[in-house]
């Protein structure tokens, strides 16, 4: 695995396409009996750039099995694409169906929505508008002075840890996306960046028996990976600690930086047998690069 291989991965995974209102409704209704023809949804932001949609059902009752058939639809509706990397939530929720009260019973929401044929175009203009207001992250002098948020939390014991299951402590430049990968919601890199950036990090157990000394040795590869990442490459928008590993958080713009500059970087520091470079995307979230090439294969859980 490479980052130019894991980026490939991204743009070429095979996901099933869009399909029309009344396919997608004859679909759905034949597999679980509910019919959507004349629901309405509407979509918004959440938490990580996730759309939560609401799907509002004429006649509806409630319940698990009408949601499990609106998050079905918008599936279908959505193409998978758009699904797997930006829907938080699907919900379809009961309303009255029409007549004279359909006014009295609707609320603000509800009277916000739109049929649901509308949705692709609703969820792609979302999207649109929030990739106009990101703001892109810099790694020259000004990003040392930049806000840092930090956090702090609470892991249980075990054998080993996954992903940073066991992380204590943490500060990172860009706290929406580090609280939505800790939070293990679908993760997808094109939500907090436009330049194309893969998140991933630095994953290593220490060789230090001390704090300080753990702390001191993060401070020297984190000093090591600014310097294998100059300028356009990418950088480094995280630190982490762990009860186990110590982390470094990083931003990958040149596919073809990490086998280059990096990784002989850190070999060459001495950096401990187990090191990896892991990624942050829910569809890589299986693959990993060995800073060694006899590195031992990364706890999976």
């Amino acid at each position: 695995m490479s980052v130019r291989r894991a980026l490939e991965l991204l743009r070429r995974a095979p996901f099933a396409a869009p399909i029309g209102c009344a396919a997608a409704v004859a679909g759905v209704r034949a597999a679980s009996g509910v019919d959507f023809g004349s629901a309405r949804a509407r979509a918004g932001f959440a938490r990580g750039h996730l759309l939560d949609v609401v799907v509002y059902l004429p006649g509806g009752r409630g319940g698990a099995h009408e949601s499990e058939a609106g998050e079905d639809l918008v599936r279908l509706l959505l193409g998978e694409e758009l699904f797997e990397r930006w829907i938080g939530s699907v919900v379809a929720t009961p309303t009255v169906r029409g007549g004279l009260l359909t006014v009295i019973n609707e609320n603000s929401d509800e009277r916000s929505a739109l049929h649901i044929e509308t949705l692709l175009a609703t969820v792609r203009a979302a999207i649109d508008g929030l990739k106009l207001g990101l703001t892109e992250l810099s790694f020259d002098a000004s990003a040392e002075a930049a806000d840092w948020f930090a956090f702090e939390l609470e892991p249980l014991p075990a054998k080993d840890y996954a992903a940073q299951d066991d992380l204590l402590f943490c500060s990172t430049r860009v706290p929406e996306l580090k609280k939505s990968y800790l939070r293990a919601e679908p993760f997808f890199s094109g939500r907090f960046t436009n330049s194309g950036a893969l998140f991933a990090y630095l994953k290593f157990q220490s060789a230090e028996p001390t704090p300080e000394g753990r702390l001191a040795e993060r401070t020297r590869f984190e000093e090591l990976i600014k310097r294998s990442l100059p300028g356009a490459q990418g950088g480094v928008v995280g630190l982490g600690l762990g009860l186990r590993y110590s982390y470094i958080d990083v931003a990958l713009i040149d596919p073809d930086c990490v086998t280059e500059r990096l990784l002989p970087a850190l070999r060459a520091a001495q950096i401990t047998k187990r090191s990896w470079l892991m990624f942050c995307d829910s569809e890589l979230e299986h693959e990993f690069i060995p800073v060694y090439a006899d590195s031992p294969p990364a706890w999976r859980g």
